[in-house]
């Protein structure tokens, strides 16, 4: 019986062993456990409130990109770079809406269904090859990382730029064109386009002038006295 109960112990006792081997082991906060800490604390609380939660506004398409790089520049180049990939699947959803917008106001009219499916090859050609060319730069920070530099970007896409480049597109297909510039849909779509075009070429000469104000009475200001 001793045999046996002393064999039943020690097994019990190796089990028991096993178990405590696999029990997680206590948290030691070691000098690089706190230098890693320290660090990943720092790298979050630079980054901008506006990457947390992008801005929210009616008739524009935001997106953020971040990147570290060893000079400032190809930093700020390569989290725009980023962005603009996430803006390009973001603007290619916005053409899908647009255009089938765009086919359901056409195709209440007397649009030949030749015209019809032509529009639509046209569409999908451009949001295939969709371009951001056309994005706005909103936010732009950059700070010091260790021996490197960390870019936060915010850009920003209207959709009267998605609605431009749709159009015009449109409007170099002979076919489409031919048979639509006397469409009342067709028309008014056309007003739409080009009354948003003037409009943003208005602000931009607006903002133009207020830079230009604003640079002539800064070097006014810092002209020194004779």
């Amino acid at each position: 019986m001793n045999t046996k109960l002393m064999a039943s112990v020690s097994v019990l006792a190796l089990v028991l062993a096993g178990c405590a081997s696999n029990e997680p082991k206590p948290f030691v906060e070691t000098p690089e456990v706190k230098y890693k800490t320290a660090k990943v604390a720092a790298a979050t609380s630079i980054i901008p409130d506006w990457y947390k939660k992008m801005p929210e506004k009616k008739g524009s398409i935001f997106t953020v990109g971040a990147a570290v790089a060893p000079d400032l520049q190809f930093a700020v180049d390569i989290a725009t770079m980023n962005a603009k990939v996430v803006l390009a699947d973001r603007i290619n959803g916005k053409l899908k809406a647009m255009t089938k917008s765009w086919m359901a106001k056409l195709g209440s009219t007397d649009v030949d269904a030749n015209v019809m499916t032509e529009i639509e090859k046209v569409a999908k050609n451009v949001i295939a090859n969709v371009d951001v060319a056309g994005y706005n730069p909103i936010e732009v920070e950059v700070f010091p990382s260790g021996t490197q530099y960390r870019a936060f970007v915010l850009l920003e896409y209207s959709d009267k730029e998605a609605a431009k480049v749709l159009f015009n597109r449109m409007r170099k297909d002979r076919m489409v064109y031919s048979r639509l510039r006397s469409n009342e849909a067709w028309k008014e779509l056309e007003r739409e386009v080009y009354k948003s075009e003037k409009s943003d070429e208005g602000k931009s000469l607006k903002n133009l002038e207020k830079i230009i104000k604003k640079s002539n009475e800064e070097q006014t200001v810092a002209k020194p006295s004779a």
